[in-house]
């Protein structure tokens, strides 16, 4: 259907038609949204307990390679794994913290960490990918076993479960964790 006005008064009619009908049919604007400040790192579980790591601290995730025992070492030292040429020791992360050695499942991961001259894979009962936080709902304080709270810094609540913040810089600067030899 064409409408062909005849005179400058019709398309100045036609024109206000237009006008009124894209004003009353229009979407509303966007509702203002503030901006939130995330934090972003790599879950994980160690036993029943929900954790995550700064990224900066994760260089890869890999399943639980075949592994070297070494002679003379900690329970929670399992050994030495040849990844693409390059030797990781792999430590029990859960038996570091004084419980029972992660048993290995399909789903058990070694997270692959490196922070200047160290790196060093821990296992892990399972892997839970990228999560995000708004940093607004940081809690400073989650409970935790004793011997675990050297290496934890607060938390974040997501969707009714709590994310523990596990401190990496902590763990490789701790003489604990440096002290493998039995």
């Amino acid at each position: 259907m064409s409408f062909e006005p005849q005179n400058s008064q019709q398309i100045v009619q036609l024109l206000e038609q237009m006008e009124e009908y894209s004003r009353n049919n229009a979407a509303p604007l966007p509702m203002k949204e503030s901006v939130k400040s995330l934090w972003s790192g790599i879950g994980f579980r160690i036993a029943q307990h929900k954790f995550v790591v700064q990224m900066d601290f994760v260089s890869e995730i890999m399943k639980y390679p075949a592994i070297s025992q070494v002679p003379g070492s900690k329970e929670w030292v399992r050994g030495i794994a040849n990844i693409r040429g390059n030797l990781l020791p792999v430590f029990d992360l859960q038996g570091f913290l004084g419980k029972k050695l992660t048993p290995i499942r399909r789903e058990t991961r070694v997270l692959s960490i490196a922070k200047n001259t160290l790196s060093a894979g821990l296992v892990v009962d399972e892997i839970y990918g990228m999560k995000y936080f708004d940093q607004s709902n940081f809690v400073a304080k989650m409970g935790h076993e004793v011997t675990w709270k050297n290496y934890l810094s607060g938390g974040y609540e997501l969707n009714g479960e709590n994310w523990v913040v596990f401190n990496m810089q902590r763990l490789v600067e701790s003489r604990d964790f440096l002290n493998v030899a039995n």
